[in-house]
Order: C-alpha cells, then sequence, then structure tokens
C-alpha cells in the first residue's frame, strides 16, 4: 500500500470566510468543503493510504486571513485530523508582513505562507519588487517556505524570486498551472508548441535550483479525467524535477472541477508504477514529511 502526504488540500465553509474569488461561481466549487468530505472521497481500495495532509490558505478577504489562520491552526491541533500542517495567505507586497508573519512564526503546524500570484490582482512582476523578496527572504530566515501560485508565462518570475532568496525553499504549485491539454495535444499549432517549449524550459530553470520543489498537481484537462492527457505532462514535471523535489498533491477542492480526487491519485499511481519504488515513495510521502518538517 501507497502511503500519502497530501500537501495542498483546501477546505472552507463560506458561511464563516469570504471567498471573494468564488462570488457568482455557480461550478462544483461554490458549495462547502471539510475534512468529512475530503475523506469521504477516498476510495484506496487497498492501494493506497491518506496519512497526513497540509491545508493550503484559500484566499480570503485581507480582514479574514487572521480568522482563518486560527481556524486552521485549531484544526491542526487536533491530533484526530489528517492536517498535520498549514500554510496560510500573507500579503508578501506588504512593509508590514513582518509583524504579521511574526505571530505565527512559533506555531509548529505552520509551515510556510502563499502570496496567491496567478489572481488578476497580481499582475506580472508583483513578487519581483523589493519588498516582496525581503519578505521571501524574511520567510527562509524565519524555517518557513514560500509556496509559489503563479501563471505559467510567469515562471521565469519565480525563477528569478528562488535565485535571488536562495536560502528560502519555494515551492511551485501545480506544475506552474500549466493546460495538459496543450502539454498533450498530438498536433499542436506553432503557438501551443511555443507554449510547450517554453513550460518546460521554465521547468528546468527552476529545477536548476536547490532550494525549488514542484507540486504534482492542478491538471484539470477539458476532456476530464484522461489518464493519457494527464500522463506527458506529469512525466515532464518529474523527470525534470527529480526524485528527490517533487511531492504528490491533490488540490483538493480544486481538482473536481475535472479529475476528481481518488481518480487523480490513482492516475498518478497509475503514471508512476514503472518508476522505482523508492521514487513513488519520496514522491507520496517522504519528500513532503522532509520539506514541510512534518
Amino acid at each position: 500500500m501507497i502511503k500519502i502526504v497530501d500537501t495542498h488540500l483546501h477546505i472552507w465553509d463560506r458561511n464563516h470566510l469570504n471567498l471573494p474569488w468564488l462570488d457568482g461561481d455557480t461550478s462544483v466549487l461554490s458549495k462547502n468543503y471539510s475534512l468529512i468530505d475530503y475523506q469521504n472521497s477516498l476510495h484506496g481500495d487497498k492501494l493506497y493510504n491518506v496519512e497526513k495532509a497540509v491545508y493550503i490558505e484559500v484566499d480570503v478577504l485581507d480582514n479574514q486571513k487572521e480568522k482563518e489562520n486560527e481556524f486552521i491552526i485549531d484544526l491542526c491541533r487536533n491530533k484526530d485530523t489528517l492536517l498535520k500542517a498549514a500554510v496560510i495567505s500573507g500579503d508578501l507586497t506588504k512593509e508590514s508582513f513582518d509583524d504579521y508573519i511574526g505571530k505565527y512564526k512559533n506555531i509548529d503546524c505552520i509551515k510556510g505562507v502563499r502570496h496567491v500570484l496567478h489572481v488578476p490582482s497580481s499582475k506580472p512582476k508583483t513578487c519581483l519588487s523589493n519588498t516582496f523578496l525581503k519578505n521571501v527572504k524574511l520567510l527562509g530566515e524565519l524555517g518557513l517556505v514560500f509556496e509559489g501560485c503563479i501563471r505559467a508565462e510567469e515562471l521565469d518570475d519565480l525563477y528569478t524570486l528562488a535565485r535571488e532568496c536562495s536560502n528560502t525553499s519555494i515551492i511551485l504549485n501545480h506544475m506552474g498551472i500549466v493546460n495538459p491539454d496543450i502539454i498533450s495535444s498530438a498536433n499542436p499549432t506553432d503557438e501551443e508548441t511555443e507554449y510547450k517549449e517554453v513550460w518546460i524550459k521554465n521547468l528546468k530553470d527552476l529545477a536548476s535550483l536547490p532550494n525549488v520543489a514542484c507540486k504534482i498537481s492542478g491538471l484539470n484537462p477539458s476532456d476530464g479525467q484522461d489518464i493519457e492527457t494527464l500522463r506527458i505532462p506529469v512525466n515532464t514535471a518529474l523527470d525534470i524535477f527529480g526524485e528527490n523535489n517533487v511531492m504528490f498533491a491533490s488540490n483538493y477542492p480544486v481538482c473536481n472541477i475535472s479529475t476528481k480526487l481518488d481518480p487523480w491519485i490513482k492516475a498518478v499511481i497509475e503514471i508512476t508504477k514503472d518508476r522505482t519504488k523508492e521514487f513513488v515513495n519520496k514522491l507520496f510521502y517522504e519528500n513532503a514529511n522532509r520539506i514541510y518538517k512534518l
């Protein structure tokens, strides 16, 4: 049985927290999601067992960030839950960030910070301002990671940030939010070929830095759960980053848009079945324990 640490789990109750990015949303994401919902979506069938999970912030209103943090800290401290760690939200464009993060630096379950960079409010080069870079360096000084959730076309920004902040662990979310339909296209257009080539180049640049790791997650092919569409981008990222710098992640419940939780887990298991047992164990379990200090 494959032991799993799910390194990217979201839960939310919209009756208590405001997620502006879901305003007006009528998709599967518009409902509330709890840990019970997550666990009920797992069907390991003796193939896998999710032993631990890392909560990732859900981009609430600025004035609710501390409320979200308190909620998730309480959950992580409950030894009966899967949640063993959390990456909280933080605005790294603010000079006051050091005061904010100072409240959490000694809380064991807090492992890092995410400032979402793929939303319209985050313009290209946002993460390269002097203040942003200073705050990412501060995270490294505190032993915390920075989660890089950024548009595929701006991965070179994250590369520059990671190079400048060499003492901070940088975790690339969702393989750079890449479009799997383009990457796996059998008859790509010239534009699609260029997109794929640039994505691969950026991944190679990021992987060349010793402080960068990549989460294998975030793929939502337009035709739903198609393992062949998933196979090429997953294997590309695994081969580029190597066995020591990749971590499995579900991106639950966002994965429900297309791939769904249990089928996604089983798809990655199927895609990696010909890799060594050591590689699979590092991908699903060991690397997460090491990188997040679980």
